[in-house]
């Protein structure tokens, strides 16, 4: 495919933003002192490119509205979470016209629907770690029982 570059990413704090730059990421933005719309539709013109083709949205809420106006026809939105507390609302409409592909995924299901499923994708991603092929970057570690009073502001019930 023409123009693709690897990755766009949101995120807040410089640590993060440079750790990503670290990584080769094409772009970043950091949500704390830039404008997602503007950074984004900036990085697009440099590489000649008219939109985005896919929307990672853990976040949802005004960010997910925000950046569903950077998308191409015909792309393909991947739903994860709402980490903002803030459900969006994502018109059939526009759907409709820009051909638009939406992708509910709720990795904790699978424990109900296909536990299978969840033990083989587990298993292989070990196997990926265990060969180098991906790696896990540990920003903050806690202990146990810094973790234990945490649950109460958790979705999940205390283990």
């Amino acid at each position: 495919a023409k123009g693709i570059s690897k990755l766009h990413i949101f995120f807040r704090g410089a640590e993060k933003v440079q750790l990503l730059k670290s990584l080769g990421v094409d772009h970043v933005v950091d949500l704390m002192n830039q404008n997602v719309t503007a950074s984004v539709k900036e990085f697009l013109k440099s590489r000649n490119l008219k939109g985005v083709d896919v929307l990672y949205d853990p976040v949802g809420g005004n960010l997910a509205k925000e950046t569903m106006k950077l998308l191409n026809w015909g792309a393909q939105i991947l739903v994860v979470g709402f980490a903002s507390g803030e459900i969006p609302i994502i018109p059939t409409n526009i759907i409709l016209v820009k051909n638009w592909t939406v992708h509910g995924f709720y990795w904790g299901s699978y424990i109900i629907h296909q536990p299978a499923m969840l033990e083989d994708s587990v298993r292989e991603l070990f196997s990926w770690m265990e060969k180098g092929l991906i790696t896990v970057h540990v920003s903050h570690t806690y202990s146990l029982s810094e973790v234990r009073g945490s649950h109460r502001s958790s979705p999940f019930p205390p283990l």
